[in-house]
């Protein structure tokens, strides 16, 4: 048996593609390529693929982390190969790493998700009013935010979710805003709700629901220091030949 990490991607033609779909794409390219992937045991057998964490459908990521077992060991460039000429557009992948079975779990490794948003703005704007509301928001210390759902309303206090201050550019009318969320087993603020609340809250100039978002990177965090599978300190540890 032979675990690998995958650093693959989500791309804009598959944007609205949610999460199970993306990975039934993904196993189905796998059993197309004819590479020994591995399967579990038992009465209801799974292909031994898992995804660092389930996507929001609308969201794109580069990267996307994915963990794969094979039965046999196949060289990397075997297996980037076989598997990119069945991927369709907007998966590709970035890198692969052998790694031992020490190794955490995906889903254990990572703690920050850095997000990229954009939309219009009004036009009509004021630029300095939306720098204040970002600075304002930024100075907080302590913000109480309500999600309403169909079934329940939700309070929590989101700054200790946001783990650096946020970034806020507006160029040709439209704003670009970038936020580093915090990765829980437990839950957390959702992009979408950042957006919303810089809107009813802080007076920034945007529609609620007009925007697109990315995840452009996620970490493992340890105060100022992140890194990710792929970076030579992660790999010395915990990398197989």
């Amino acid at each position: 048996m032979i675990r690998l990490f995958l650093s693959i991607s989500k791309g804009e033609e598959l944007r609205f593609l949610g999460h199970l779909d993306y990975l039934r794409t993904m196993e189905r390219a796998i059993m197309r390529s004819g590479l020994p992937v591995a399967f579990s045991e038992g009465f209801n057998p799974h292909m031994k693929i898992s995804m660092d964490s389930a996507l929001g459908v609308g969201v794109t990521a580069d990267p996307l982390y994915m963990e794969m077992d094979l039965e046999r060991e196949v060289p990397l460039d075997e297996v980037k190969s076989s598997l990119t000429s069945q991927l369709p557009g907007g998966i590709s992948i970035n890198g692969i790493i052998v790694v031992v079975k020490e190794c955490p779990k995906l889903s254990a490794i990572f703690n920050e998700d850095v997000y990229q948003m954009e939309g219009p703005v009004y036009e009509d704007y004021d630029a300095a009013k939306a720098e204040a509301g970002i600075q304002k928001f930024n100075d907080l210390s302590s913000f109480i935010y309500k999600r309403v759902t169909p079934k329940k309303v939700r309070e929590m206090d989101v700054k200790p979710m946001i783990l650096e201050p946020l970034r806020l550019s507006i160029r040709n009318n439209r704003a670009y805003l970038t936020f580093s969320l915090v990765r829980s087993t437990t839950g957390t603020v959702q992009p979408k709700d950042i957006w919303k609340m810089l809107s009813d809250s802080f007076g920034l100039p945007w529609v609620n629901d007009e925007f697109i978002c990315s995840r452009a990177g996620t970490y493992q965090r340890d105060g100022e220091k992140r890194k990710t599978p792929f970076d030579p300190e992660f790999i010395e540890v915990y990398s197989k030949g």
